[in-house]
């Protein structure tokens, strides 16, 4: 791999005799993990593939199965009912089924499931649909997309995306 300064690393073994004073044995036991985001929109990203895929062994890690999730979701938020959380892992793996079949542009991973169970630990007053509000309310942008979005929460038993109702006067 070359560096901006001219420098190379090279792989622990290279021949002595093929070395230059610009190179870097790498070590053996180095290893590096990078977490990166798939290519494209949302994300503007690097192809991170495309970029070190010749030089590094690339790996992409789906989101967990839902026996994995729950257990991971459980270490954030262990006040949170596994009822509320069985339903949250419904839901999402449904938004992401159909981000990756092309309906939604927005992978709703992992993250934004701990980023709301996080929420619930810290906030339980706030309920279920401030939590939601955190990382869904920029798709009340795409009012297709919020109405399937809603469409499938409610599917799942979550109350979410409800206009609050007005204050009424007694007569």
């Amino acid at each position: 791999m070359w560096l901006s300064d001219g420098r190379k690393i090279v792989p622990p073994g290279t021949p002595t005799d093929e070395l230059t004073d610009k190179d870097i044995v790498c070590h053996p036991g180095f290893r590096a993990i990078f977490l990166a985001n798939r290519p494209g929109f949302p994300f503007l990203g690097n192809d991170f593939y495309a970029v070190m895929g010749d030089l590094l062994s690339c790996h992409a890690i789906d989101n967990p199965d839902p026996d994995s999730e729950l257990a991971l979701l459980k270490q954030y938020g262990p006040g949170v009912s596994e009822e509320i959380l069985l339903k949250l892992i419904g839901s999402f793996s449904e938004l992401r089924a159909m981000s990756d079949a092309g309906t939604f542009l927005y992978p709703y991973s992992t993250r934004e499931l701990v980023n709301i169970i996080k929420h619930l630990e810290a906030y339980p007053e706030d309920g279920i649909t401030a939590a939601l509000s955190n990382v869904l309310d920029f798709e009340q942008q795409q009012g297709d997309i919020w109405d399937m979005v809603v469409s499938i929460l409610h599917k799942h038993g979550i109350p979410f995306g409800a206009k609050p109702i007005s204050k009424v006067s007694p007569r």
